[in-house]
C-alpha cells in the first residue's frame, strides 16, 4: 500500500514526471479510489497505481476523461502478479479511537481468490500427492483382481480336493489302487 507521496516517487522512477496537483487531479478525475485512510492520508494498491500509469498514456495520447475512465474501469490486475505483503503496525494504546477505512471491492477479492486457487493448483501439481493416489488407485484394483483369482483357486482346489475323496472312498477306486499299487 503505497500514499500518494510513494506514489509520486514510483511513478518518477518509472519516468512519469507529474507534480502532487496533478497527481490529486488524476485520481478524482478518473475516480480512483484509495484502498483505505488512516489519519487523512489515502493509501493505494497495486491496482490503483497501474490504473494511474495507464491514465497518464492514455492522456498522453489524447483521450479525454471519460475515455480514460472507461478503460481503467476493465483494467485488472493479472493473476500471476506477486502478493505483497507488509508488516502490519501496532496502534498506539491511547483511549482515542482513529477512523480508519477500507475499500474491498469484488475485483480485489476476485484477484485475492484467482491467486490463492492459483497458489493451491501449483502445489498440487508440484507435490507427488496426485500421482500416489493415481498409483493407490491402481494398487486398489490389482489387490481385487488378485484377491478374486485366489479366491477362484481356493474354489477349485476345494472341488479338486473332494473328488479325490470320492475317489478314494469308491469302491472302483479301491479296486484301481489294488491293482496299481498293490495295496
Amino acid at each position: 500500500m503505497l500514499d500518494k507521496d510513494s506514489i509520486l516517487k514510483s511513478l518518477y522512477s518509472e519516468s512519469y514526471y507529474i507534480d502532487k496537483n496533478s497527481l490529486n487531479e488524476f485520481i478524482t478525475s478518473w475516480k480512483i479510489d484509495p484502498v483505505y485512510e488512516e489519519d487523512g492520508t489515502d493509501f493505494f494498491d497495486d491496482l490503483s497505481i497501474m490504473r494511474i500509469k495507464k491514465g497518464i498514456n492514455l492522456k498522453a495520447k489524447g483521450y479525454s476523461d471519460d475515455q480514460i475512465i472507461s478503460k481503467l474501469g476493465k483494467l485488472e490486475l493479472p493473476v500471476e502478479a506477486p502478493v505483497v505483503t507488509e508488516e502490519v503496525k501496532e496502534l498506539p494504546q491511547t483511549p482515542e479511537l482513529k477512523n480508519i477505512t477500507l475499500d474491498v471491492t469484488n475485483q480485489t477479492l476476485q484477484v485475492l481468490a484467482e491467486a490463492i486457487a492459483k497458489k493451491i493448483s501449483d502445489d498440487i501439481k508440484d507435490t507427488d500427492m496426485a500421482s500416489k493416489l493415481i498409483e493407490a488407485g491402481g494398487y486398489k484394483r490389482d489387490s481385487e483382481n488378485l484377491a478374486k483369482q485366489v479366491k477362484e483357486l481356493l474354489d477349485d482346489n476345494r472341488k479338486l480336493s473332494e473328488r479325490i475323496d470320492k475317489l478314494e472312498n469308491h469302491t472302483f477306486g479301491a479296486k484301481l489302487r489294488k491293482l496299481f499299487l498293490g495295496k
